[in-house]
């Protein structure tokens, strides 16, 4: 069979490239030529041959074959055939985006280059090898028969089948729905490698019998250009060696000669797929006003400029997912492997393309879906380093896949900030709070472009999981761009206490995602993020983590002033786990490091907390004069170096109140905790207020006196429902207190059933604390 198609190349830099599209050109009948393969004897005198009994040259062009002798010998060769109207025709396949050398430039520089640039490489081959069909399809290979132009026509594309496609079949059936509507101009817009282009390419094959023609462009620089060049619209009569094209009003003549062409001749079964449509361009209306039918796919959502869209999201059918994983991993999968696998994809947004790269690298490093799933969860094992190299892999060619280059500073800085986000996202004023933006201007241009994915309906925006990779991998550091959004998470953070309970489980899910993938010590503005929330952990009874973080931040060897308080901050949270070995040890460590300090404001501030754990570490032994006086001394402490609404003083009389309970000085206790509830009130910290009155309801009932037991009681509920919130209330302490007193009371019944209650109750709360 003699060869249509011959491959220029370099071979040490593109061969791997050159064999997958002979393979695609020649399982479609398109016979190749190129060197080694198909020399037979004399190297020089066979390509030399081949090109001159070639239809098309092919050009595989990067930086190495731009600067190569040969290649530029095989240029010639081909180019002398060209400038004789000989019938050739060279098509120049860019891989890279390097600069061209003047060489090229002297050949090419006036030739359309096909785009092989953006990934996926399967999607660029199968634009080249439609493009080869079509040229090859129409049979105008002899320049000496000259076309008439009264018998224009213009042959469809070949649309390449890809075998490797699965699912997307209601999003087949919408696209056939909507352009079957009133209008029949249709926008596929959605994030880069989510699957617009190949969506586009099955719908053209799936129901290419609804077409008498289907044109496939790919969008490099202008609409315009896209129109003139007979790379994507050859109309017989109407080629490009036939014009006058050497100025931009004979181009712009032109341009509208072919376009009205296509308005004039086609109606609504002319299909136009034109992909890659990332751009505004002046002429997308014009283009629009002709009847054919049309599919842009792009990145740019269009919507709100009047123009039908659909919004291309990742698969959500679980089998698709793994029928296309299994697509290019061809390895057994065992037992269990599909859930493994689900929570893999899981972790990079079940993003189409990165779902073929992550199979394609785990197949060639044979690398099991386990392995794979210990590396994103941080876990080492021997095929870590497989693992980094995957995904190095992966990141750099995602790196070309959005774009990010291509961004503003101020853009980028709002990408940089949204990787710090949780992967479920954020509501997005909440973001533009804590980011202090001037107007949502662009993050709404980031929205249309596909960086930031929207939820039109809950408001919630958030980032790619692989553009957030991708962020990292071009700027390691990006984080210290970041320290407005710290700042203000840490000023929310030390202002919990304050905050509704959904407002806590925002925030808290922002802080937590951020200290667990994005914290560091080494910056100092992360110290007092993490104090802050250590605080806010132990707010919401989270007190193990908030114990860690203490501990971590001690690691840092701070000064004596700060590990005391540190140290007095565990102690606080071990007495309220009821871990009172290590509550001792920690309040004695706390105080041991106050000892040889000179005096000052902070020393006494700090010596009140260390007193008033010392004298809960003695309360907990039964030593309760020494706890009295521990916490008598504290708040003497506090009532000198602190303002007089300072919460802790309040704190201070609660805690004397708690000891003169056990020592039966039970007036002298009421005493103490209504001033502690009057200073907490006269704060607004109502929270605290709780188990104030809780225990006042107990001292009462020591009284005997049920009806100020009572009404303690009701307002401890009060406070209790309006601070926590239905979900973190804690029902039990509330319960028992309330049986107690029904005892009291002689309700023997009804403060059974209350008892039952309550140990119901702190089951349920035990559990939560595990989970």
């Amino acid at each position: 069979m003699q060869h249509e198609v011959f491959i220029s190349y370099h071979r040490n830099s593109s061969a791997e490239l050159v064999e997958h599209i002979v393979a695609a050109l020649e399982s479609h009948g398109i016979k190749c030529w190129y060197a080694p393969r198909d020399v037979d004897s004399s190297y020089a005198g066979d390509i030399v041959k081949a090109i001159n009994t070639c239809k098309v040259f092919l050009l595989v062009m990067n930086e190495q074959s731009s600067h190569s002798a040969h290649v530029l010998n095989e240029i010639d060769c081909a180019f002398n055939r060209f400038h004789q109207h000989e019938s050739i025709r060279l098509l120049p396949f860019r891989t890279d985006n390097r600069e061209i050398s003047d060489d090229i430039r002297y050949y090419l520089g006036r030739i359309h280059f096909l785009d092989g640039t953006e990934p996926p490489e399967e999607d660029r081959i199968n634009a080249l090898v439609s493009r080869i069909s079509y040229w090859i399809q129409s049979s105008e290979w002899n320049n000496n028969a000259q076309p008439v132009v009264q018998v224009q026509s213009i042959h469809s594309t070949t649309l390449v089948h890809n075998t490797n496609f699965v699912g997307r079949a209601s999003e087949l059936n919408e696209i056939y729905r909507l352009l079957h509507s009133d209008n029949n101009k249709l926008f596929l817009c959605g994030t880069g490698g989510i699957g617009k282009s190949e969506l586009a390419r099955q719908y053209g094959l799936k129901f290419q019998n609804e077409y008498r023609t289907i044109l496939w462009f790919t969008y490099n620089s202008t609409l315009e250009d896209m129109i003139i060049t007979d790379q994507f619209l050859l109309i017989h009569g109407l080629e490009n060696e036939k014009q006058d094209l050497t100025t931009p009003q004979a181009r712009e003549t032109y341009y509208y000669k072919k376009l009205n062409y296509l308005k004039e001749h086609c109606d609504k079964r002319t299909l136009l797929i034109i992909d890659n449509f990332d751009a505004e361009d002046e002429r997308t209306q014009e283009l629009l006003e002709g009847p054919y039918s049309v599919i842009f796919t792009t990145r740019i959502s269009r919507e709100k400029d009047g123009y039908q869209e659909l919004s291309i999201h990742p698969m959500d059918n679980p089998e698709d997912l793994i029928a296309l994983f299994q697509k290019f991993y061809k390895r057994p999968l065992q037992s269990g492997d599909d859930m493994i696998l689900l929570q893999i994809f899981d972790k990079i947004a079940r993003h189409t393309y990165g779902i073929e790269l992550l199979a394609r690298q785990m197949q060639a490093s044979r690398m099991s879906p386990a392995s794979m799933l210990d590396f994103f969860n941080g876990k080492e094992t021997p095929a870590s380093r497989r693992s980094h190299i995957v995904m190095e892999h992966i990141l750099n060619i995602m790196t070309d896949l959005f774009h990010l280059g291509s961004l503003t500073e101020e853009k980028l800085s709002i990408l940089k900030n949204m990787a710090l986000l949780p992967v479920e996202g954020i509501e997005t004023e909440t973001f533009f709070d804590l980011t202090e933006l001037d107007d949502f201007m662009l993050i709404d241009e980031l929205i249309d472009s596909s960086f930031i994915q929207y939820n039109y309906i809950t408001d919630v925006i958030s980032l790619h999981p692989l553009i957030v990779n991708t962020i990292q991998k071009n700027d390691p550091d990006f984080v210290d761009d970041c320290q407005i959004y710290i700042q203000n998470l840490t000023r929310q953070l030390s202002s919990f206490t304050h905050l509704k309970s959904t407002e806590k489980r925002t925030l808290l899910s922002l802080a937590e995602a951020y200290y667990l993938k994005w914290c560091s010590p080494s910056r100092s503005f992360d110290i007092p993020f993490m104090e802050h929330l250590a605080e806010a952990y132990a707010e919401y009874f989270i007190r193990d983590k908030s114990i860690a973080i203490m501990k971590r931040l001690l690691t840092l060897n701070p000064k004596p002033l700060k590990a005391s308080w540190y140290h007095y901050y565990i102690s606080n949270q071990l007495r309220c786990l009821e871990q009172y070995d290590g509550l001792s040890s920690e309040a004695a460590l706390s105080l041991s490091l106050l000892k040889d300090l000179p005096d000052s404001l902070e020393k006494k501030q700090q010596l009140s907390r260390s007193y008033s754990m010392m004298g809960w570490a003695k309360y907990h032994t039964d030593d309760f004069e020494q706890a009295f006086s521990y916490f008598e001394h504290s708040l003497h402490l506090r009532k000198e170096t602190l303002s007089d609404d300072n919460v802790l003083i309040a704190w201070a009389y609660f805690n004397s109140a708690s000891v003169l309970t056990k020592m039966k000085e039970t007036e002298k206790a009421i005493q103490y905790y209504e001033e502690a509830i009057r200073r907490f009130l006269r704060i607004n910290e109502i929270g605290i207020c709780v188990p104030a009155y809780i225990c006042i309801a107990e001292a009462y009932l020591d009284l005997n006196d049920c009806t100020k037991a009572t009404n303690a009681l009701e307002q401890a509920f009060t406070y209790e429902y309006e601070y926590y919130g239905e979900e973190n209330c804690r029902k039990y302490w509330l319960y028992d207190i309330k049986s107690k007193i029904l005892e009291k009371q002689g309700k023997n019944d009804e403060a059974a059933e209350y008892r039952r209650w309550s140990e119901e109750e702190y089951k349920k709360y035990i559990q939560s604390r595990e989970t």
